[in-house]
């Protein structure tokens, strides 16, 4: 993830990712009463859920980084590895887009309950992830 014009390697990304998400919590934390004081409830739903929405992308990214370095290494074509992450992404956030979407709509207790599993199951990945690319290297 390389963007030549301004300079952003993988590793600049993964730390502006990182500087947001941990502000963003700062600040829902800072505000917590506030927020869950919002309504229509919905909002405080995507203000607690979006940090973990952008912390799972910026450790997919750091996954990503990971993944490329051990491929290179063992002279494996990369070419999927950027289209998966992506794809991925999408995906995740697609899901937790409609789950907030049918929240919006009619409010599902069983589905609050489903998509803090959603989360629970990202991180699970992710740290699997982090097992084999990050213990390989």
């Amino acid at each position: 993830m390389r963007v030549p014009e301004y300079g952003w390697t993988t590793q600049k990304v993964f730390h502006f990712l990182n500087f947001l998400v941990n502000g963003v919590r700062a600040l829902v934390f800072v505000f917590r009463r506030s927020v869950q004081n919002l309504h229509p409830e919905i909002v405080q739903h995507i203000l607690l859920d979006m940090p973990s929405l952008a912390f799972f992308t910026t450790y997919a990214l750091l996954i990503l980084f990971w993944a490329e370095i051990y491929y290179q290494a063992r002279a494996v074509s990369t070419d999927r590895l950027r289209p998966s992450f992506f794809t991925t992404n999408a995906v995740v956030y697609t899901i937790q887009i409609a789950m907030w979407l049918i929240l919006w709509w009619k409010y599902i207790p069983l589905l609050v309950i489903l998509s803090k599993m959603f989360f629970a199951g990202l991180s699970l990945f992710a740290a699997l992830g982090f097992l084999l690319y990050g213990g390989s290297l």
